[in-house]
């Protein structure tokens, strides 16, 4: 009786979007008190919203850029990173009135915030947690604070004078007399940025910090990756290993994070796949480094990690919808000044730079990848949309700006918007996701909403408890280390994880265009080491991070396992018995009729090992990068 299932799913589904929103509704109305609204603020209200949204409303729009800013400042303050001149937390009521929640408020040292980003919400729908900034003579570096919604309890999380700060000796090194050498302790506990925090399972938050110092590889921007700490702002530790980026993290219903990863890996398998080596232009190499932005996943205990999607368009803020599809933004046909909002499903993978062969060309798809939203507002005015993020039961928040009468882009113009997030075509109007307009301050960028509403998340894995891990490991060169370390492991190296999504089936009709390698093809998995930069040499700025093989494990059957210490950027690649890196080739073909070959190599991305923790990787080639278990998100 299929009709008859169907018909069960449809009101099962009905009547629990009905206790949400009246569970949502009564929560609202049970709060004993919102903060005091500013009536000045009211009249830049358009709509009211069904629920409260906190948001931020700053001078610039830093708040939508991914990257950190080129630049190494080795004087006081060091670098500065996402700083406006002035930003502020606010809320939106249903009532469609507006509260300021942290401009001109004390903390405990009476100091203010002059700047915030990145707040998110709890899951009871009680706190928010943000980042901030106090004005000179403080550093003027992010830190993370959290306040109740009702606008009391204002307190900061990290930076303060227990916090030891970065892992290693960062950038920064002179006072602003430019002469005057700082202390290692100084610089450790000032020249970093805590940004990006979400509540996450057991009490804790997990946030992006340039904490781990590190310029990349070959550019000059600070690296951010995933923290982890209690809820009180202790116990920090390192959730990812990135050496550039990794940004925007949200915390889905089963208790995973999702976030995106700057993928700019400048190692490639050697012409003659003998090795993994870094790339050097003019020369000939099987593979190409990478530059792409991707959303990836990992849990809060830094196991199963892996891709959620991989496009050719950069995959910003990623956020899951109720409709089951993932929403970021991005921008489209390589127009670099633009930004909009997409949805895909999640597994979704077109791209996968570092394991397809060096000026190999992937077949066009027979579906649909992207659905675009509205690029013009109902009036016909050109339109960009920022920052989505899901609200109950069936809407997306915005951040959207259109352009000056003359036809110039003012940021400031950025507003608040609210649409349905079920789109139904793949370029969609304004009419047809029903977009509206919020709020819109004109002397501030209006953006980062989120529904202050309470969320359950089934988070049932591994405790977020961990020891040191304290083993002994051998590495290739010889050497034994014996110390803390974390456990990588894969045991389903040849399984097909992406073969269900949209996007795999090419315009000639052939399936899959990612494909797994071949089962036994890989013999063992070696592991290279893409060393941090180092700052503490008295006479060079920076020392930059070396690059070496540090383990070559067999393969046990579909699976390998082995340990590390905690912290080093790792890439992954699989190699024969002829000690080559294992290669094989796609059932589709590309655009010239030519097969696609792939390698086993995992370079879209650094991965690392957490203390104590075990780490499972996702795969090391394009066709098992995919996850079941974001990927089959239960519709409404």
């Amino acid at each position: 009786m299929p009709g008859t299932k169907k018909s069960r799913r449809v009101i099962a589904v009905c009547i629990g979007i009905a206790v949400l929103m009246v569970g949502a509704g009564y929560w609202f109305l049970s709060r004993p008190n919102w903060p005091a609204t500013d009536p000045k603020l009211t009249t830049h209200v358009q709509s009211a919203p069904d629920w409260p949204v906190v948001f931020t409303s700053r001078t610039a729009p830093a708040s939508l850029q991914a990257a950190a800013d080129e630049g190494e400042e080795f004087t006081f303050p060091g670098k500065p990173l996402w700083q406006a001149s002035e930003g502020r937390l606010r809320l939106l009521l249903p009532n469609g009135e507006v509260s300021e929640l942290t401009w001109d408020r004390p903390l405990d040292d009476g100091q203010t915030l002059i700047d915030v980003m990145s707040p998110s919400v709890s899951p009871d729908g009680t706190k928010i947690v943000f980042a901030g900034r106090k004005p000179a003579p403080n550093h003027g570096h992010f830190r993370l604070y959290e306040i109740n919604v009702d606008g009391t309890g204002l307190k900061q999380l990290t930076g303060g004078p227990n916090d030891s700060g970065a892992t290693a000796v960062p950038p920064m090194r002179y006072a602003e007399d430019g002469e005057t050498m700082l202390s290692d302790r100084k610089r450790r506990q000032t020249d970093y940025d805590d940004i990006d925090p979400i509540y996450a399972p057991g009490g804790h938050i997990v946030f992006v910090s340039s904490r781990t110092p590190d310029l990349g590889r070959d550019h000059a921007r600070r690296s951010t990756t995933l923290w982890i700490m209690r809820d009180d702002g202790t116990e920090k530790r390192p959730l990812s290993a990135n050496r550039n980026n990794d940004r925007w993290p949200w915390l889905t219903d089963n208790g995973y994070v999702i976030f995106s990863l700057w993928s700019r890996n400048r190692e490639v398998v050697s012409a003659d796949r003998t090795t993994i080596t870094p790339y050097e232009p003019g020369q000939e190499f099987a593979t190409a480094p990478t530059d792409n932005w991707m959303a990836a996943h990992i849990e809060p205990n830094a196991d199963f990690f892996g891709g959620l999607i991989k496009v050719s368009e950069p995959v910003w803020r990623p956020r899951p919808l109720h409709n089951g599809r993932y929403a970021f933004m991005t921008n489209l046909d390589g127009a670099t000044d633009e930004v909009t909002v997409v949805q895909a499903v999640g597994g979704t993978i077109t791209s996968a730079p570092s394991s397809i062969a060096a000026g190999s060309t992937l077949p066009p798809s027979a579906e649909a990848q992207l659905i675009r939203g509205p690029n013009v507002d109902a009036s016909g005015k050109p339109l960009q949309l920022t920052c989505p993020s899901p609200a109950p039961p069936d809407k997306i928040l915005l951040a959207g700006s259109t352009p000056e009468e003359n036809g110039e882009w003012n940021t400031s113009r950025y507003g608040l918007y609210v649409a349905k997030d079920d789109w139904p075509q793949a370029e969609n109007t304004a009419q047809d996701v029903e977009l509206t307009l919020l709020f819109d301050d004109p002397k501030f960028v209006d953006a980062e909403p989120v529904a202050v509403v309470p969320r359950v998340i089934h988070y049932d894995y591994q405790p977020l408890e961990y020891g040191d891990g304290t083993a002994d490991v051998e590495f290739a060169d010889g050497t034994t280390y014996h110390g803390p370390t974390g456990e990588t492991h894969n045991s389903m190296v040849y399984m097909q994880n992406n073969k269900d999504v949209p996007g795999q089936k090419s315009d000639a009709d052939e399936w899959p265009i990612f494909s797994a390698p071949p089962t036994g093809s890989i013999d063992s998995i070696r592991i290279f080491a893409s060393h941090r930069d180092r700052f503490d040499d008295p006479d060079q700025p920076r020392t930059p991070g070396g690059w070496n093989m540090l383990l070559d494990v067999p393969m046990e059957d579909t699976a390998f396992r082995f340990r590390l210490p905690p912290g080093t950027p790792t890439v992954l690649a699989g190699f024969d018995a002829d000690g080559r890196v294992t290669q094989w080739t796609s059932p589709a073909h590309d655009e010239s009729g030519k097969p696609i070959k792939f390698y086993a190599f995992a370079g879209d991305h650094y991965s690392g090992t957490r203390m104590g923790f075990p780490h499972f990787c996702t795969g090391c080639h394009a066709g098992h990068s995919g996850t079941p278990k974001l990927q089959n998100r239960p519709q409404r």
